[in-house]
């Protein structure tokens, strides 16, 4: 049995575009021991993960010294076979250079103003592949680079994370039954969206669907007090045994959803509208149909290489509220 290391210490969203490229790597080391390190952003989702073989632990997004030298000792007190390095920090492509009886796969980043790692660093490793962001050709997905990386021909997989976890109040969603739309304060108030305006978008999606579930930010905000007052409103902190077969028509705000309800809320959902993240790439995985909403700004070739890859794929970019943009919002929902 051999002791197989993966890090990728990512935000949540990196996690869910990596996860077939990780699934495929799971499936080749499904005899072997294998430790997987995720972020404290995406330590909710180690759910996926639940395999005899498998152990999840956990680093910061940006490594601190305590955990630097401990993996520093981890690798010097213990026999590994390989790592495989998909999240390209620094501090990981270091590693070769002192114990180079280990096997180390890595994606390096090139970018306008850098590239992780160094050309040196790059030269300890056994293979590595580079995410070109130069490129002003259209950009590669992380799945297809960690297929590369791992000589992987394949590229439909099945999925091998542990996907019908129950969540711990027990909630259960009907399938396709209702749209779910994610509220993201920051990106609305930046283009001068109200409540009313807001309001005006669910319209549209109530006439495709009746049933409305909406989450949002986790911190307070305004917003979420006006959602608590005119909607009907299901806290996960505060009730238990949340259990119902069949949705209330109209919106309802689901407050303080944790990790596995939204992982489920997701993959029953017939649509997920989302500001492009977490939300949009869970549902991508998911084979959810998805609605992205992108603020103007984002960059082409980020663009490429996170774009979800689902077919029942659609995307605006949000700009202040406009008759216009809700015309054209209406016939996005309408093609679902």
């Amino acid at each position: 049995m051999k002791n197989i290391i993966i890090f990728k210490n990512d935000r949540i969203g990196d996690l869910f575009h990596s996860l077939n490229g990780i699934n495929l790597i799971l499936n080749e080391h499904k005899n072997d021991k294998i430790t997987i390190y995720l972020s404290s952003y995406s330590k909710d989702f180690s759910f996926l993960f639940l395999k005899e073989n498998i152990d999840v632990k956990i680093l910061n997004y940006r490594l601190n010294f305590f955990e630097k030298v401990n993996i520093f000792i981890l690798l010097f007190l213990n026999t590994i076979d390989k790592i495989y390095i998909l999240s390209p920090k620094n501090f990981f492509y270091y590693l070769p250079l002192f114990f180079k009886k280990i096997i180390f796969y890595g994606i390096a980043v090139k970018e306008a103003n850098k590239q992780r790692p160094s050309n040196f660093q790059l030269k300890y490793l056994y293979k590595y592949i580079l995410n070109d962001r130069l490129n002003k050709k259209k950009g590669e997905s992380i799945d297809n680079l960690i297929y590369k990386l791992c000589f992987f021909n394949q590229i439909k997989v099945q999925n091998l994370v542990n996907i019908h976890q129950k969540s711990t109040n027990q909630l259960f969603f009907t399938n396709n039954d209702y749209f779910h739309f994610h509220f993201k304060k920051n990106l609305y108030l930046k283009k001068n969206w109200s409540f009313d305006h807001l309001y005006l978008f669910f319209k549209v999606l109530l006439k495709k669907n009746n049933k409305l579930l909406l989450t949002s930010d986790l911190e307070e905000t305004e917003f979420n007090n006006v959602f608590k007052n005119k909607f009907k409103t299901l806290n996960f902190k505060k009730e238990t045994n949340l259990n119902f077969t069949k949705l209330v028509n109209g919106i309802t705000y689901l407050e303080n959803i944790e990790s596995q309800n939204l992982f489920n809320l997701i993959k029953n959902s017939s649509l997920v509208i989302s500001p492009h993240g977490t939300m949009t790439v869970m549902a991508s995985y998911l084979k959810v149909p998805v609605l992205d909403i992108f603020d103007n700004t984002i960059n082409r070739i980020a663009f490429y290489e996170y774009k979800p890859k689902n077919k029942n794929y659609n995307f605006f970019i949000l700009k202040p509220f406009s008759e216009k943009l809700l015309y054209k919002i209406n016939r996005l929902v309408k093609n679902v």
